[in-house]
């Protein structure tokens, strides 16, 4: 097996990274996003149950 480590071989590597950090950029922004929805339910819900 022959590995040639050309031009494309490496912009293949880049684009992959590339991916890879938006793929990790998309779920910790989801991750974020679903931290401070939780913690609005919460304390909605903490409102609703002290005036409750």
């Amino acid at each position: 097996m022959k590995v040639v480590l050309g031009k494309e071989w490496w912009q293949t590597v880049r684009y992959a990274i590339k991916e890879e950090r938006r793929t990790v950029r998309l779920i910790s922004i989801l991750v974020t996003v679903g931290v401070i929805a939780g913690l609005l339910i919460v304390i909605a819900n903490g409102v609703t149950l002290t005036i409750g």
